[in-house]
């Protein structure tokens, strides 16, 4: 195999592709683990309405960690949208 300049290229990509694949699961764990700690079980037990024993719907603060994903789905959405204008055009 001959190493050129554009499988160069291609594992400089790859390389960060995967730095930035390996932070963002670090940075999700993190946010995960931190929302969590913004109110204490009797909190939410005291904000829950239970059904029939099998179901608690609770009703608390938004996370960060779902602020982030909402941003981050609607940031997706809009990149979509703009790599496939022509796509959509004809509809």
């Amino acid at each position: 195999m001959v190493f050129t300049e554009s499988y160069a290229s291609l594992i400089n990509t790859y390389t960060w592709l995967t730095i930035a694949i390996i932070f963002a699961t670090l940075m999700g764990i993190w946010l995960t683990v931190r929302s969590g700690d913004k109110y204490s079980i009797e909190d939410a037990n005291a904000h829950a309405e239970e059904f029939g024993g099998v179901i608690a719907e609770s009703h608390g603060p938004l996370t960060d960690f779902l602020y982030v994903s909402y941003a981050v789905m609607i940031l997706w959405a809009l990149v979509y949208l703009w790599m496939h204008w022509n796509e959509f055009k004809g509809l």
